[in-house]
């Protein structure tokens, strides 16, 4: 396959940067603002020098006596205020979020000419924060630190409202199909082009700060149609602070010999990590610092052959050389080997008797990224970033994982990648241990396995530039400029059906991308008015007659999108804050979708037909929010949205080669989105228990629940050849959805007595519950053809609660702390049913009849029924139990 990059896309990309010398990274830094006046007088007080303690940061008052510090990393600060005639002060704690503003005011006290010892005092942090145009879900590292289950992005934010789990573990937000969400961290992309997941492990306990924007996002950010995740790791520190965290977990595992749940086992389920941040020896803490963290995590999980051992790390270094100046390097690596399971395959046969002829994976990821900022003057930051960011997964029978192989017409090793191999492996073929005792029909033993392998890699280089400018008080206007080259490379074999195929192909294309935005801040209301520009260029020259014997090829066209943004928020009073938010959203389609078999042999299998042509997809939505303090430690919260789909992509049969049918992917699917949110927060300002509670509301209804839905059903039924063209309820259509945190956190001065005695103190309890209704599925007869509407059976109701327990204990030497702990995920051992028979709608009984056939010993029908049709994917995994410590300081 010829890939170039053509002179118009390298004039285009230069003329941008040229142009608006700016760029698109995503942010990691927010700003404090605030008024400083005579305590008095309450006349302004100029000239006032305002400061980030620790640090060469600050500001002067101006002749309003306000004053902002801009470009400032997610995160918690000391400011100090200094000025001849009053008081020094020092607020301590002041949060900074990424993206927002905070506002921290100073009354000072007049004092003697001389400055005195400063006084000390915890800042009032924002509880509805004005500049808050979208709902966002923001969670610092001290409520991070504080949860259950958070293993992962996912595991943490699969309880925001609006936020359905489907039975792959695949997030979808307000009714957006998965690989809508797109993932930043450290405002680096760390998407997989090929699938739109997130593509690097990030370690949640090492993050500053982590969020979800789904309501509306500026126009900064792009490439998502439902969500944006933010991922912001810690930075460095003046002293050195650090800590590690193990822990050892057991849970229920699945017998494939009884088809049952055994009792607790401790199955090797364990977990190291550690982090260090401080100064660089021998260098200016306050302008060498680095940021350090690793982690092992061994997950045997509760199915057979489906462990994981992931191994992460992390290395930060922060540098400012001058006061103007600041400098950030990220490396980033995370390895991943394991197993994978299907109770059945494709086929319908199950390989629970011959486990190690299912798939091992491996999966490798990596981001090394540069920033640099300059500061013209305290209203005007340049910042450049350059990165390189890869991942790459492989999927192959466990016994030839390491061998390239091809299985294209039959199986063969294949060491040179000229399909001249054969197997032979002494230690796999023909070995006793695997058996089928009881003969038992659609259970595979001896040599089979899984005839599928897979290996793809994909990496981008990339250059950005950004320039904040705060104009005036009012207005701060930001613009950006990104360019960013893909290498994508794919190698699949499938024996998917009767004729085997395989593709190998490798593709170089280009993304970018300008953005211009202006935040408008005033007394009465706060305005985020921005337009993108997205550029798209699959370069490629592909065949457009595959149907024909003499081939015609075509240069793939560029895409081009322009979207504009509006947020504004309206404070009703200090207590109340309205917003409302409209965007038009693009997003490339997933690469697997415009190469795939384009230069596959199409004459035989079911092939399906990448389209480099496809469309960027579209989502217009609308956002209309409340929030309300009620009392001092109270937050109510309301939003409501609509969120239209457009130009999704989905497969259609077009034309016939070799007597077979083609499907090719094209831009046919839309959908919709609508619903309410209500949510109610208390905080832990006025004691020491916190919690929350939403309820979610939700219709999502289109003809399409995700790109590959026609072609599989064309696969397995004889009835439904072609997609739908009426809407109908989305495999994610989750009607009701509750979300609800209680925890209560008693500090080390508590004091409490029970018949007599002083409990103890320093200690946490934390409950995180779900309940979601039963998710859509299509009800088939005995040939697999659709009975009634499709979607139109509903699974049963689901629910879980997790828990974690800590106590602290301190010691009188520094701030060491020592920490036990205890989770507990799905405390009640819930087996909520995610997948069930279309044919029953049960989830243990495909509606097939025990016949003493079935097994060629005529032995143990019931057992083979209980074996083949009990598919633990069907439910979602038991109680697991974590108990570890931590030692900070």
């Amino acid at each position: 396959m010829r890939i170039s990059v053509r002179p118009a896309s390298a004039i285009f990309c230069v003329l941008l940067v040229i142009l608006t010398a700016t760029g698109a990274l995503g942010s990691v830094s927010g700003k404090i603002s605030g008024l400083v006046v005579d305590a008095s007088t309450g006349e302004p007080v100029v000239g006032a020098r305002v400061s980030v303690v620790g640090s060469d940061i600050g500001t002067i008052t101006d002749i309003d006596g306000e004053y902002f510090i801009m470009n400032l990393s997610g995160g918690k600060y000391d400011l100090s205020i200094d000025i001849m005639g009053y008081e020094s002060l020092v607020k301590t704690e002041v949060r900074v979020l990424v993206d927002l503003t905070t506002p921290i005011d100073f009354s000072l006290e007049p004092s003697p000419i001389e400055l005195g010892k400063a006084v000390i005092v915890k800042a009032d942090n924002p509880i509805i924060q004005r500049d808050l145009t979208a709902s966002r879900v923001i969670f610092t590292s001290d409520r991070l630190s504080t949860l259950p289950n958070i293993i992962s992005v996912q595991s943490v934010l699969s309880n925001y409202p609006g936020v359905v789990v489907d039975e792959g573990n695949d997030l979808h937000v307000r009714g957006g199909r998965s690989g809508q969400v797109t993932y930043l961290y450290d405002g680096f992309n760390i998407q997989d082009p090929f699938v739109a997941d997130e593509g690097m492990h990030v370690m949640p306990l090492a993050l500053e700060e982590l969020s979800m924007t789904a309501g509306g996002y500026s126009s900064e950010y792009g490439e998502a149609l439902s969500g944006i995740v933010n991922a912001v790791t810690r930075e460095g520190t003046r002293t050195y602070h650090g800590g590690v965290r193990m822990f050892e977990g057991a849970t229920h595992s699945y017998d494939v010999t009884t088809g049952k749940l055994g009792g607790l086992e401790r199955l090797g389920y364990r977990s190291a990590s550690f982090n260090l941040s401080g100064p660089l020896p021998g260098l200016n803490p306050k302008r060498w610092t680095f940021f350090t963290a690793g982690e092992y995590l061994h997950n045997p999980s509760y199915l057979p052959h489906s462990g994981r051992q992931n191994y992460t790390g992390i290395a930060k270094i922060s540098i400012q050389p001058t006061n103007k100046m600041k400098f950030k390097t990220n490396v980033s690596y995370h390895y991943t080997t394991g197993e994978s399971y299907d109770h059945r395959d494709v086929n319908g046969r199950s390989y629970d008797f011959n486990l190690d002829g299912l798939p091992k994976i491996e999966r490798k990821a990596y981001l090394v990224g540069f920033t640099g900022d300059y500061a013209f003057n305290e209203r005007t930051v340049l910042s450049a970033s350059v990165n390189r960011f890869s991942t790459s997964t492989k999927l192959a029978p466990e016994h030839l994982f390491d061998t390239y192989w091809n299985q294209w017409p039959g199986y063969s090793e294949d060491e040179d990648g000229n399909y001249n191999g054969t197997i032979h492996d002494d230690n796999y073929l023909g070995n006793p241990d695997y058996t089928n005792p009881l003969e038992y029909v659609g259970f595979t033993t001896g040599d089979d396995f899984l005839p599928r392998y897979l290996y793809r890699e994909s990496n981008y280089n990339a250059l950005s530039i950004n320039l904040v400018n705060q104009i005036n008080k009012w207005n701060q206007i930001k613009t950006g400029v990104e360019y960013r080259k893909y290498n994508l490379d794919w190698d699949s074999k499938q024996f998917f059906n009767l004729n085997p195929y395989g593709e190998k192909y490798t593709s170089s294309p280009l993304y970018a991308s300008a953005f211009i935005q202006d935040k408008m801040e005033y007394d009465y209301f706060i305005i985020n008015l921005g337009l993108r520009y997205d550029y798209r260029n699959a370069d490629i020259s592909y065949n457009v007659t595959p149907q024909e014997t003499e081939a015609t090829y075509k240069e793939a066209e560029s895409k081009s999108s322009v979207s504009p943004r509006l947020g504004v928020s309206f404070p009703i009073s200090e207590k109340s804050v309205m917003h409302f938010n409209y965007g038009l959203y693009y997003q490339t389609p997933q690469y697997y979708y415009m190469y795939t078999n384009l230069q596959g042999n199409i004459s035989s299998g079911l092939p399906l037909l990448g389209n480099p042509e496809l469309e960027p997809e579209q989502t217009i939505a609308y956002e209309l929010g409340l929030s309300h303090l009620i009392g001092d430690d109270l937050r109510l919260n309301v939003t409501a949205f609509y969120k239209d789909y457009q130009d999704l992509v989905t497969t259609r049969s077009s034309y016939e080669v070799a007597g077979n049918p083609v499907t090719y992917f094209n831009n046919d699917d839309y959908g919709s989105a609508k619903g309410i949110d209500f949510a109610i927060e208390k905080l832990p300002t006025t004691s020491n228990l916190s919690g929350s509670i939403s309820y979610s509301y939700m219709i999502a209804r289109g003809n399409g629940s995700n790109a590959t839905d026609p072609y599989y059903t064309y696969l397995t039924s004889t009835t439904d050849t072609l997609a739908p063209l009426s809407e109908f309820p989305l495999d994610f259509d989750q009607r009701h959805t509750v979300n609800g945190v209680l925890s209560y956190q008693a500090p080390s001065d508590w004091q409490a007595n029970m018949f007599g005695l002083k409990l103890p103190s320093a200690w946490a309890l934390t409950f995180v519950g779900y309940y979601g209704s039963g998710l859509p599925y299509t009800k088939t007869d005995a040939s697999g053809s659709r009975l009634g509407e499709r979607n139109e059976g509903r699974l049963p109701a689901s629910y879980s609660v997790d828990m974690r327990f800590n106590k602290d204990f301190g010691f009188r030497a520094g701030d060491m702390k020592l920490t036990l702990f205890v989770e507990v995920d799905n405390l009640f051992n819930r087996r909520n049913v995610i997948n069930v028979y279309s044919r029953t709608g049960l989830a243990d009984n495909d509606g097939w009849d025990t016949q003493a056939g079935l097994s060629l010993s005529q032995q143990e029908v019931d057992h083979y029924d209980n074996l083949y049709d009990n598919d633990p994917q069907n439910f979602s995994p038991p109680r697991t139990i974590r108990t570890g410590l931590e030692l900070n300081f």
